[in-house]
């Protein structure tokens, strides 16, 4: 073989590689975007799922701040039809009639794992008084104080229901009965599918995209390898005569004869499979962002709060538990809002929220229900709760000298209380003793306020 053939083959050689290289590049591309595709569909379901359980939880809580706990724990069988039992079915029935939800109704516990309705909205086959009920996790922890939603539908005799569960307070501090909502699981799972899929058909556009860019730049290199080959086989006829030239001229011939494929071609799909990912986790970040801070008052979300129960409850397992609890209530939300209007009424929920962040820091400051706000502390002494109380204080007291003339105050009840190792077994038990002290803070409230005692939870 003459050194002019060797040459030729070496090269025809060496191209045929880097087309490879190409190829395979691009195919492992459109197999990982394909993988993340799928990955983001997994991710964006979850992610979805958590905010229409947030809204589920929303809708509870709210729907349950309208009754009175007192009435509804109070109810027999004998009150069905009665003032006091049809006032909680109209409130009941004109909040199914304005939410969307499915099924609105109160159930109360009467044993471990045993609920029973007590008012049924349903117009059309209302549950009797009485009538046991499917239970459900959810259930079963609104029954123990905590606003729940399940996280699986379960099946009755109305058809097969996601649900959300919030407890009812009486005036003692008691759970008096629980309020549920249900929504229907087939519109349920297709919530989550479309949104779902608007971000997965995103991913595919994306995955078509870059396949389409791979294949331009696969087929613009194999052009220039092309060109590459065809020049060398006209040089091929006259070997020996190339070799010595190629041999007697400084620096490489051979390179400026057969240049390389355009790398800035290469760099650019970098760039924009670069520019692909970031954005997409942006978007994930953004949806974070929507999950775990309250839209309206920028603290932390009640999801964000119940991740928070699920590691403190970790922590209290291992023995390494050492934290304090706040629980905030505003007082008098309703009167301002039947008075001056919802849009008051969410600047006093704002401002209650930068008065408790003040003193506590947005990051441990959570809203847990419409009007309620809880503060968790890790090794923080009760002595230091008291003083961030006072910061607490101090600014609502700026903001109601600011706002005297318009007559809308701010009042805020709370307690606090600190977990003892031995004593707590749960951060439920810490949790009630912070409640019950925000209950007799609200008590003395509305005991120097009587006018403002109908704004009363």
């Amino acid at each position: 073989m003459s050194k002019g053939k060797l040459f030729s083959t070496n090269h025809r050689k060496r191209f045929t590689l880097t087309t490879r290289y190409v190829v395979v590049v691009g195919i492992v591309l459109l197999a990982a975007n394909i993988l993340l595709g799928i990955i983001e569909f997994q991710r964006s379901s979850e992610t979805i799922k958590t905010l229409i359980n947030k809204d589920m939880l929303d809708l509870a809580n709210t729907s349950a701040a309208l009754i009175d706990g007192d009435a509804l724990g109070s109810l027999t069988e004998e009150d069905v039809g009665s003032e006091a039992f049809n006032n909680i079915l109209e409130r009941l029935s004109a909040f199914q009639n304005h939410a969307d939800i499915h099924f609105i109704y109160a159930v109360r516990q009467v044993g471990d794992a045993e609920f029973v309705f007590t008012v049924d909205a349903d117009p059309d086959d209302p549950g009797d008084f009485g009538e046991s009920v499917v239970v459900t996790p959810g259930m079963i922890q609104a029954g123990n104080g905590i606003a729940a939603v399940d996280e699986s539908p379960e099946a009755d005799r109305w058809g097969n229901y996601y649900s959300a569960f919030s407890p009812v307070f009486d005036s003692e501090g008691r759970v008096a009965g629980v309020i549920g909502v249900d929504f229907d699981a087939d519109w349920y799972d297709d919530q989550v599918l479309r949104n779902a899929l608007s971000i997965t058909y995103t991913s595919i556009l994306s995955v078509i995209g870059i396949g389409v860019v791979v294949v331009l730049i696969s087929r613009r290199v194999h052009t220039k390898l092309k060109e590459i080959n065809t020049g060398l086989s006209e040089l091929s006829a006259n070997v020996d005569m190339l070799t010595l030239e190629v041999s007697s001229m400084p620096g490489d011939r051979t390179k400026a004869q057969t240049p390389e494929p355009d790398e800035d071609e290469l760099e650019e799909l970098r760039t924009k499979i670069n520019k692909m990912q970031s954005n997409m986790r942006l978007y994930l970040d953004h949806l974070q962002t929507q999950v775990y801070i309250d839209s309206l008052t920028k603290v932390q979300s009640s999801t964000a709060y119940h991740e928070l129960l699920r590691r403190i409850a970790e922590q209290i397992v291992m023995g390494s538990a050492d934290f304090c609890v706040g629980v905030f209530d505003i007082n008098g939300l309703k009167e301002i809002n039947d008075q001056y209007g919802h849009e008051n009424g969410d600047q006093i929920i704002i401002r209650a929220a930068k008065a408790i962040a003040s003193g506590f820091g947005a990051k441990n400051t959570y809203r847990v229900g419409g009007d309620e706000f809880a503060v968790v502390m890790e090794r923080t002494a009760e002595a230091d709760m008291t003083e961030k109380l006072k910061t607490v204080d101090a600014e609502i007291a700026a903001y109601n000298a600011e706002r005297q003339s318009a007559g809308i105050l701010l009042a805020v009840s709370k307690g606090i209380a600190v977990f003892c190792p031995g004593q707590d077994r749960s951060y439920k038990d810490v949790f009630s003793r912070a409640d019950q002290m925000m209950y007799e803070d609200k008590k003395e409230y509305y005991r120097v306020h009587p006018d403002r005692r109908g704004a009363c939870r």
